[in-house]
């Protein structure tokens, strides 16, 4: 199915097919390149149905919402559908009310020279507890930016070539972004500007899904995947860092994020696989064949893999083995492209596993055999991209035009956080 490359040195630069955005695809010729006409047919297709219609002038983003970590019970900051991310009040006498905003309906923001347009955030926002700041990655200005949590500042910490789709990875005050020009960045946000090194994977298509730091015992290793269809492991630590410590090549494009655990990496392709590798070598440990291109960014718990295709069905994988967990995948009947999401049930009985689905729906199911318990319909919601969260008894989701939802766990109802009206 691979082939596996050990080298130290990277890649020449590659050309390609795809030199634009998620929301928008330019085809062009490929002279003296041979490439497999599978994986253009599959990103051809795939995008269009995963992707917002209108995103090809103004794209829309799916970066999640995410709860205030110091204050979870209060506040929580979340995408607005006016290129913005706003911290919303969850009490209940402000419920619903925006703290700050950024940046402001100028485009502007305290500690920012002049004004900014970041246009959507697809990377989901990350707190550095080391200066109690904000991570948000914009996307058309290819900026990372530390906005601080109380909203009174925020400082312009790196500026790419291109522009962030793929989830950041934050390790203490380093931070690892991978951006759309298929460079990989390790950005110390305590020292702006310059990277601390970039890798550069030589290739003309992009990188949409978030990397995965991992532990082995050739030390730490940074994995990436990209639309061409490589996984890359690249070296963090040490006089190696940002060099190559192995790579391989599948038959098609890698457009999810890359999950991980107990020295494995757990990656989908758009060749219906989800492939189990040694984090440490590269090696192909299992492989397992789903009924549709794999998207979504997989949930690992309990030895469990949970993730979804993009004709809408749900599986449970071993991680050790890749055998199916379930007697046959549950089939939502709609796109998915938002995590699962695992509840813990509150008698200790076996967890549940919540689904959102593009149209709305939102699937509640039995995590260990796949069985259905709930289902409710998020009436007026607009596209379910963005991962859901949990807080308290409820989950909490955001729709393409950045309206904020709270759905009760075990009702079928459901109450708008933001805007209000």
């Amino acid at each position: 199915m691979f082939h596996v490359k050990q080298s130290d040195r990277d890649s020449g630069r590659r050309t390609s097919w795809v030199d634009a955005m998620p929301s928008l695809f330019h085809v062009k010729q490929w002279p003296g390149k041979r490439r497999r006409a599978g994986l253009l047919l599959a990103l051809v297709a795939a995008v269009p149905l995963l992707v917002a219609c209108d995103v090809a002038d103004q794209p829309d983003g799916w970066a999640a919402p995410t709860l205030d970590p110091v204050e979870p019970e209060t506040r929580l900051i979340a995408p607005t559908g006016e290129d913005q991310v706003v911290a919303v009040q969850l009490l209940d006498g402000n419920l619903g009310s925006a703290v700050w905003e950024f940046p402001d309906d100028d485009g502007n923001f305290p500690g920012l020279d002049g004004e900014i347009e970041p246009v959507a955030f697809y990377a989901d926002p990350v707190w550095v507890e080391s200066t109690d700041e904000w991570l948000l990655a914009g996307y058309s200005d290819g900026a990372l930016y530390a906005v601080r949590r109380d909203g009174e500042s925020a400082r312009l910490v790196f500026d790419s070539e291109d522009r962030f789709v793929a989830d950041l990875v934050v390790d203490g005050t380093r931070v690892y972004l991978a951006d759309t020009g298929y460079r990989v960045y390790a950005v110390d946000i305590e020292q702006p500007g310059e990277a601390v090194w970039t890798w550069d994977g030589g290739s003309d298509l992009q990188i949409w899904g978030g990397p995965a730091l991992v532990d082995t015992e050739r030390g730490r290793l940074l994995i990436v995947a990209g639309l061409d269809g490589r996984i890359t492991a690249i070296n963090v630590d040490g006089d190696l860092a940002g060099r190559s410590a192995w790579q391989i090549e599948i038959e098609s494009g890698i457009a999810g994020s890359i999950g991980a655990t107990d020295g494995l990496v757990f990656v989908g392709g758009l060749d219906r696989t989800l492939y189990g590798l040694d984090a440490a070598t590269g090696a192909q440990i299992w492989a397992t064949e789903a009924s549709h291109w794999l998207w979504g960014t997989p949930l690992i718990r309990d030895g469990v893999i949970y993730t979804t295709d993009l004709r809408g069905n749900v599986y449970a994988i071993d991680a050790l083995t890749g055998a199916r967990r379930w007697l046959q995948p549950f089939a939502v009947g709609d796109r998915i492209r938002a995590q699962p999401l695992y509840v813990e049930h509150e008698s200790g009985e076996s967890g549940i596993l919540v689904i959102v689905a593009r149209g709305g729906m939102i699937h509640q199911l039995n995590a260990t055999d796949g069985s259905p318990l709930r289902q409710f319909q998020l009436e007026g919601a607009k596209d379910l991209m963005a991962n859901a969260i949990l807080r308290d008894d409820r989950i909490l989701v955001s729709d393409e035009d950045g309206v904020l939802y709270a759905v009760l766990l075990g009702a079928n109802q459901a109450v708008r956080l933001y805007p209000q009206n």
